[in-house]
């Protein structure tokens, strides 16, 4: 599980890379919620009502609004992810490969992430059963009827 900074895209496919199967996102869904980053985490004290038990300021967030805008980002990133899933040529964020992404060293070099980490290629893919089980759900048609469609206040 990858953690620390990995709620866009591009951090994340990185992570999927070096062999994360899956990635916590804070500091993003915090913001995504209302924080300004106050930096009084710590103290109790949050401005917005984000990071903090007092009931007070905790009126600040509204559960009902807040939920909604947590849920766009998770969707969007998710999206944003089998988008550049797509672009590499795989079904799945999972699947991208260390030569898939390459680090720019400036303006018009690169070098490809296998290299920047001394990986082997397939480390940090799954096994070659893993990968067909991983394709063949992510190209199977989703069933039809009794699929949930989302409110009309949830696309804001």
């Amino acid at each position: 599980v990858g953690a620390g900074k990995l709620g866009l895209p591009d951090n994340a496919v990185v992570a999927f890379a070096l062999g994360c199967d899956m990635v916590n996102v804070g500091r993003e869904a915090m913001l995504a919620i209302g924080c300004i980053q106050a930096q009084k985490c710590h103290t109790d004290t949050c401005p917005t009502g984000v990071a903090t038990q007092h009931p007070w300021l905790a009126r600040g967030l509204d559960p009902t609004l807040k939920s909604v805008r947590a849920a766009n980002y998770l969707r969007t990133l998710r999206r944003d992810l089998v988008k550049v899933a797509e672009a590499c040529g795989v079904e799945h964020p999972g699947l991208i490969d260390t030569d898939a992404v390459e680090i720019l060293d400036g303006r018009t070099s690169s070098t490809p992430l296998r290299e920047v980490y001394g990986y082997r290629p397939d480390w940090g893919l799954p096994s070659a059963a893993d990968r067909a089980q991983i394709v063949r759900l992510m190209t199977t048609e989703a069933p039809r009827g009794g699929t949930a469609t989302p409110s009309p206040t949830a696309v804001r």
